[in-house]
């Protein structure tokens, strides 16, 4: 399996003083065709774009690329939180100590995953991650970083109507379109 990742920063972390809000907007697709998929991922701060992130993947589905949209997402809050701590001293006890200093939610299309991480996971892990048709849950190492990442962030999910003029959800569709497209492009070149 192949798995690309590009990653595009656009703003500095902001001050310390402050709750820090960040917003991620995800999305993945798959292009049957070609049999590849992309994913991407848009992060705002303060209500400011700050982190573009999107990969593609051969052999795979619509489901496992919003999946790995979400974590690559949540990935890269924990960086710019890693990153944050490293230069500010300071913050590193403010946030190690309290979730008060940060906020993170994620906006997803994807129903399935949101209903996955609050309802399912549970069950799938009461079961020994085998679904009810005595198959086992696809994906289960990316389920749990990502219900890892959540928990240990205190991350709110929203979910948001795919398609429907949403700035974050557009682009966050537009970047797993994109990596796709140039991924065939550079494949023929």
């Amino acid at each position: 399996m192949i798995d690309a990742l590009t990653v595009h920063s656009m703003a500095a972390p902001s001050e310390v003083n402050q709750v820090i809000s960040f917003d991620i907007y995800t999305d993945g697709g798959y292009f049957e065709k070609h049999d590849l998929g992309g994913w991407g991922s848009v992060i705002y701060q303060q209500d400011v774009e700050s982190i573009r992130v999107s990969g593609w993947q051969k052999k795979t589905c619509s489901l496992e690329m919003e999946l790995k949209a979400s974590l690559n997402g949540l990935k890269q809050i924990e960086e710019l939180l890693s990153k944050a701590m490293q230069t500010r001293p300071s913050l590193e006890s403010s946030i190690a100590c309290s979730t008060a200093q940060y906020s993170i939610t994620l906006y997803t299309d994807s129903r399935i995953l949101i209903e996955g991480l609050s309802q399912k996971i549970h069950l799938w892990r009461a079961k020994n991650w085998i679904h009810k048709s005595g198959n086992p849950v696809k994906f289960r190492c990316l389920w749990e970083q990502i219900e890892q990442l959540t928990l240990v962030n205190h991350v709110h999910w929203k979910w948001v109507k795919g398609h429907n003029g949403n700035r974050g959800n557009t682009l966050a569709d537009g970047l797993a379109r994109a990596a796709v497209i140039n991924k065939l492009t550079s494949a023929h070149l």
